[in-house]
């Protein structure tokens, strides 16, 4: 729960009652992240929405405006039921950007998983990749991709409806490279669900296929109840994702040999081996659910959220706040699942600095093996922490050749524990990583100006509790 001695929270807060443009009243702040407040609103035509307000300070940046306004063009550009819809933007008195989105009930892939313990039964999961794919495909023919895939970007309304939230860092065919382009070498995503290629900043080779990927790593996560990269910081989970093959699916229990072929394939590290297209991959999902229900999917039930379990009125969420206590929230509730260390909503951008530190760290270090040999080796492992100078991160190609990708050794499962649990689980990523993981944050290069603590995303949103 946001902190009413916040200064960020307190002025967000003090907006609710105010009616913008002669229009939208405010009825609750449903959150607050790094660049936004989210509220739910009513129009004096009795319509519900959600209103987006960008963060004052920031709102003097055109870059940052044109960021966040472009979460309205890629949404509204593939124009499938299952995304979220835009409605209006407009600017307020004080130079405040803000827009008008559908309002939402229901809850996350991520709190249904953590709401049943954990994980999820296989056949949800393939329904629900089912539904995911569907909406890939249209964007996907649009040329949106989204870029930002996860459990927590995908909702479950009350009424069964799955939707894909947060195309804020989507890429469109039309975009161009400038003030509001994508910067090669810029890390920017959430580590756990990116592909090598979005990993390394490579942005060139981002395209439907990085999608899948991420699809393939939610599934992984909504299945088995770890991540596929497992480790201690964002450095180290971003490395691995640059450098390591997914474990198969098959490792963390006894799936089906449809689901794990399914699974495995999508999180090949090579492009070239995985699902082509979301077509592709929606028939596999399919052919794998009949096998193992001998019924079609078209008769799987729907994944409908109860009332009992929806958090808030969650439709925007990830993509400016994350929800809060208080009073006249939609569907009767009045905040989140209560934990904040296992949620994975919460999104934390790590320090640039912190990152361009490691990988100088480790161009050092890979330079020095190569001229001094084995007697020359040092085991330990610079990490650079948090409170580094942040500075602009550039990841160079001359570095990551010498980290050559190699598939991660096979592991026994060790641990049963859920994440759900407070116990770590079992590293993933190599013997000498530590293994408390951590949930699924952003990354991004450089602070947007007016940042009061940590710095801001320019395309993400810190989410706070």
């Amino acid at each position: 729960m946001q902190s009413n001695e916040d200064p960020v929270t307190a002025r967000a807060q003090a907006r609710v009652g105010a009616v913008l443009r002669d229009k939208w009243h405010l009825d609750a702040l449903l959150g607050v992240g790094g660049m936004a407040a989210v509220y739910a609103a009513t129009h004096r035509n009795g319509a519900r929405g959600a209103i987006k307000i960008l963060h004052a300070e920031l709102s003097v940046d055109a870059g940052i405006r044109a960021r966040f306004l472009r979460e309205g063009y890629a949404a509204n550009t593939v124009g499938h039921r299952g995304v979220v819809r835009v409605l209006d933007d407009d600017v307020l008195d004080d130079g405040s950007v803000f827009v008008v989105m559908e309002l939402l009930e229901g809850e996350s892939l991520e709190s249904r998983r953590e709401r049943a313990g954990g994980r999820l039964p296989p056949l949800d999961v393939l329904s629900a990749a089912d539904q995911l794919l569907d909406v890939l495909v249209a964007a996907h023919g649009k040329g949106v991709v989204h870029r930002d895939l996860k459990p927590e970007n995908v909702f479950v309304t009350t009424g069964g409806e799955l939707k894909v939230l947060d195309f804020g860092i989507a890429k469109l065919r039309q975009s161009t490279a400038g003030a509001s382009g994508t910067r090669t070498g810029a890390a920017m995503g959430t580590p756990a669900y990116m592909p090598p290629e979005q990993a390394r900043g490579r942005w060139e080779e981002v395209d439907a296929r990085s999608d899948l990927w991420a699809v393939g790593a939610t599934m992984y996560t909504l299945l088995t109840g770890r991540l596929v990269h497992e480790a201690a910081t964002i450095n180290e989970q971003l490395l691995a994702a640059m450098t390591v093959h997914a474990p198969s699916v098959a490792q963390s229990g006894g799936f089906a040999p449809p689901i794990v072929a399914l699974v495995d394939r999508a999180l090949a590290f090579d492009p070239a081996q995985r699902w082509q297209d979301a077509s592709s991959m929606q028939e596999a999902v399919r052919a794998a659910y009949h096998a193992m229900s001998d019924s079609p999917i078209a008769s799987a039930p729907r994944l409908s959220t109860p009332p009992s379990a929806v958090a808030s009125a969650r439709s925007v969420l990830r993509s400016g706040a994350s929800p809060t206590t208080g009073a006249g929230m939609a569907g009767g509730r009045t905040g989140a699942p209560a934990s904040t260390a296992t949620s994975g909503r919460r999104l934390v951008w790590a320090a640039a600095g912190g990152l361009a530190a490691f990988v100088a760290a480790l161009a050092v270090i890979i330079l020095v093996l190569s001229r001094s040999g084995p007697s020359g080796s040092d085991s330990s492992t610079a990490v650079a922490t948090p409170d580094s100078a942040a500075q602009p991160v550039a990841l160079p190609s001359a570095t990551l050749p010498s980290v050559a990708p190699a598939a991660a050794p096979a592991q026994p499962e060790t641990s049963s524990a859920s994440p759900v649990d407070s116990s770590p689980p079992t590293p993933s990523v190599k013997a000498t990583v530590p293994v408390a993981p951590p949930r699924s944050q952003p990354v991004k290069t450089s602070p947007p100006p007016g940042s009061k603590a940590a710095p801001l995303p320019d395309d993400m949103l810190d989410k706070r509790r």
